[in-house]
């Protein structure tokens, strides 16, 4: 999708693979149009681009190829006197948590690799596994969810580190920096559809960070663990109220260094 700029980070051939066995699905599947076949622009290379990959990108989840993955749900609640509710709907197709962080952090690590890169060294910083944490990860349905909310108000006042928007707007990265500590914040968008959200730092300041978020509220549910049925209520964000990728009002008063990954042509 991108039609200028867009980023190359050499990488060794295992990860490289792993990364792109992860965007097969997600890529095509946070393209794909809504359960009403609305999709998210009216834009043919989009159409042209989901067409392409829909012929050979599979979904781990169903065995089945991506494009074709959408979830049907029915289920049958009693409420009593032999008398129950039935409902049946579609749903889009499913993307796995762990696959999801996988790849966030693939990403996220290619832009810490960008912005600290040592052209001396030829090599840049690495985010180490074990400190990079995935709060959440949510369609663009539910954007205004009160925990993404919270996490944007937390961190809007932390120093950036690196705001990337590339693809025409189809690939958003940010990370910034908690003041005087290690904690930093990460978020990606993919294809205006998605959004992965997190922490990078010290396990005790990202559990004191998570603790103070307001949890997940189910609005409806019945049954248990074993056979049951829940739903929650999803929250959009008007364009005007989201400032998860915003940059500082005195953005443009800031002076900008010279590009440090390439040495200046003579």
């Amino acid at each position: 999708m991108a039609t200028g700029f867009f980023l190359q980070v050499k990488s060794c051939r295992p990860c490289n693979d792993r990364k792109a066995a992860l965007e097969d699905d997600i890529s095509i599947i946070t393209m794909l149009p809504d359960t009403r076949g609305e999709y998210l622009r009216d834009d043919e290379r989009l159409r042209r681009t989901v067409a392409r990959k829909s012929k050979g990108a599979f979904s781990p989840a169903t065995r089945r190829l991506a494009a074709q993955s959408y979830n049907k749900i029915d289920a049958s609640i009693p409420i009593g006197g032999g008398v129950s509710m039935t409902y049946s709907g579609v749903a889009m197709p499913t993307l796995e948590d762990q696959r999801v962080a996988r790849l966030a952090y693939y990403h996220v690590q290619g832009f810490t690799h960008f912005r600290s890169f040592d052209i001396e060294r030829a090599h840049g910083s690495w985010l180490e596994p074990g400190e990079f944490l995935t709060i959440g990860h949510l369609t663009n349905e539910d954007w205004g969810n009160p925990r993404i909310i919270a996490f944007v108000a937390a961190t809007r006042s932390w120093e950036p580190v690196c705001t990337a928007i590339l693809a025409d707007g189809y690939f958003r990265h940010e990370m910034r920096r908690k003041p005087d500590s290690e904690l930093a914040s990460w978020a990606v968008e993919w294809n205006g559809r998605y959004r992965v959200f997190g922490l990078y730092g010290p396990a005790e300041e990202r559990d004191e960070f998570v603790a103070a978020l307001p949890k997940e509220q189910v609005d409806f549910a019945w049954g248990d663990n074993t056979k049951g049925f829940a739903w929650r209520v999803e929250t959009p964000i008007a364009d005007e109220d989201d400032q998860l990728f915003d940059l500082p009002d005195d953005w443009d008063d800031r002076p900008f260094a010279t590009p440090h990954w390439r040495r200046p042509k003579p």
